[in-house]
């Protein structure tokens, strides 16, 4: 079966397949594979630190695959930002995400570069303003997902279809997806394609301890831990602190320190962007309902591919028919 979207046709892929942008081990040892796969694999610029490191990375991922590669820039998050757009553009990098903030000034340069400018947001209000900064698909993150929260999020199932109805512009869906049911699902809502970043962390290439691979594995999407972490809303008295700082502290100490409160962590903890402290601030998603296994990239990517078509063959229905 040909799996064919505006996505797949945006990107250049097989599958309309996406990794997502991890803090602290986002680089090609995990983005290459997806790509190899048929996805697209995303490298995290800021995990490589300096232009030189993310120019030795995007030609590492090169020498693993002849696939398309993403890069994601996470918008004052950073330093050396414009350098790092540069060192993308000079290696011939055919698709860019921005994350985090409004990415009007990035995306322009990119889209001048002749790269497809995807943006990554947490609200369908986001989402129509980024259409409007002329993106070229967005990615929605369900309140499911892990990262970045905002008190606004709606569940993946409202979202991306509240905001097929608004968009012209290709839609992404995030959040709680990780297996074939849930792929499917997303496209029928109005998605082109999907966004994974728990399910690929369950895989044999990500560059992650192997005991989290298996808490993503055996933890279940009820854990009432895990279910703090990713639903419950923020306190609101650290909320509104943080809030009054905006204007107080540079930007990107600020949006730590956001972050956190949405994660229902300390906002004055230092904000470490090291594979451990990333980890252990946003462990998984609600995305461990569909994650039973450690595979490989490839071995996954299969399974939701075949699963998909296994379904759609048999009817939506043929269960309940018996």
């Amino acid at each position: 079966m040909e799996w064919k979207t505006r996505i797949t046709e945006m990107l250049g892929v097989q599958y309309p397949i996406i990794s997502g942008a991890y803090g602290g081990f986002g680089t090609s040892e995990i983005a290459a594979p997806v790509s190899e796969a048929g996805g697209l694999g995303l490298i995290t610029a800021h995990v490589l630190k300096t232009p030189e490191g993310l120019r030795q990375d995007i030609q590492k991922a090169k020498s693993m695959t002849d696939k398309p590669i993403g890069v994601n820039f996470s918008v004052g998050m950073f330093p050396h930002e414009d350098d790092m757009i540069e060192v993308a553009i000079e290696e011939g990098i055919t698709v860019a995400e921005t994350s985090v903030f409004k990415a009007v000034k990035q995306g322009t340069r990119l889209k001048k570069a002749g790269i497809k400018w995807i943006h990554k947001v947490a609200t369908v209000k986001h989402a129509l303003i980024a259409e409007q900064h002329g993106v070229d698909a967005v990615v929605i993150v369900g309140m499911e997902g892990t990262g970045f929260k905002s008190v606004d999020q709606l569940p993946t199932l409202i979202g991306i279809s509240w905001a097929a109805k608004q968009m012209k512009i290709p839609i992404i869906a995030a959040g709680g997806i990780s297996d074939a049911r849930t792929f499917l699902a997303a496209l029928a809502l109005g998605a082109e394609g999907v966004y994974l970043g728990t399910a690929f962390m369950a895989t044999k290439e990500c560059p992650i301890p192997d005991k989290h691979k298996e808490y993503i594995r055996d933890t279940k999407p009820d854990d009432p831990k895990l279910m703090n972490k990713v639903l419950a809303p923020p306190d609101p008295k650290d909320l509104e602190r943080v809030m009054k700082q905006r204007s107080q502290v540079p930007h990107g100490e600020w949006m730590s320190k956001l972050e956190r409160v949405l994660l229902k962590e300390d906002p004055d903890e230092k904000q470490d962007f090291e594979a451990e402290a990333v980890l252990k601030l946003a462990p998984a998603s609600l995305a461990v309902s569909g994650i039973d296994s450690i595979p490989t990239v490839k071995e996954f990517i299969d399974s939701i591919i075949q699963g998909a078509e296994d379904i759609l063959t048999k009817g939506i229905f043929a269960g309940v028919r018996g």
